[in-house]
Order: structure tokens, then sequence, then C-alpha cells
């Protein structure tokens, strides 16, 4: 496995458990077999340069161009969460869209590649199914990442 691969695959792993560990609150904590919580979703951000609104044509079944993941939580209140964990360029910012709608924020990585940033967007900007996209300003061929499609 190549190391940024392990890395993404790490952070993952790390994120994804205190995402939605910050999201089910204590009472989930205590329960063993708990149901997968119907507000959150785990998306791989792929190593694509383009796609369609929908990231209709994005898919992670090759693990290689795998560079991250997005969780993404709808609030009760309206809002929908994302929390992003990358592994891409060293030193670069990356602008961090809800595809097609607009500007979420921007994520920066550090000397290794990595970062973590978390968005908010109102739940109403997005359909049931809507995606992201993340590339750095110029948007360079082969520095560009689609999302899996986000499925509520």
């Amino acid at each position: 496995m190549r190391q940024g691969n392990r890395r993404a695959t790490l952070l993952s792993a790390l994120f994804l458990s205190g995402f939605a560990g910050a999201f089910a609150g204590p009472a989930a904590a205590q329960t063993t077999a708990a149901a997968p919580d119907p507000n959150l979703r785990s998306v791989s951000l792929v190593r694509q340069d383009f796609s369609d609104c929908s990231n209709g044509n994005v898919s992670d079944s090759n693990p290689t161009l795998i560079g991250g993941t997005a969780w993404v939580v709808r609030g009760s209140d309206g809002k929908t969460s994302v929390k992003v964990g990358i592994t891409a360029s060293p030193n670069t910012t990356y602008h961090f869209f809800l595809k097609c709608v607009r500007i979420l924020g921007d994520i920066t990585t550090q000397d290794e590649g990595e970062a973590v940033a978390t968005f908010e967007f109102s739940t109403n900007e997005a359909g049931n199914v809507f995606a992201f996209d993340v590339y750095p300003q110029g948007a360079p061929a082969g520095n560009k990442f689609q999302s899996v499609q986000v499925k509520f």
C-alpha cells in the first residue's frame, strides 16, 4: 500500500470515530450494538479531474485513487456539517466546494500533505443526492478530487 493511501485510511478511521462520536452523544457510547445513524454518511474523495454536478461517474473502486474522506451529518437544525480529511500535495490550499452550488471554504495541507477541516451549509442548498469537489487554485490536472455521491 502506498504511504499516502495508508495515511488517508488512518485519517479516515480516526476522524470517522471522532466525528460520529461528537454527534452521537453519551447515550450512543453506552450502546454496544447501535444501529447506524441515518443522518451520517461517509464518502471517499477520489483523484479525478472532472465529473457532472452529482459526480455520477465517480467511484472509489480503485483504492490507489482515494485521497481522503468526507463525513456528512444532517442535523435536525437544518444544517449539514462536513468533516474532511485529505492526503494530497504538501503545503497546498485546496478549495472545497458543494459541487455546482458554492464554495464551502479552504483546506490547507501540511508538509506531509495531510489536512482536516470542517464545513457547514444549509441542508436546503442540496437535494438528497449531492457531491463535493476539491482542488487548488488554478485547478491543475491530476490534483483535483471528486467525492463519491452523497445519498440521503
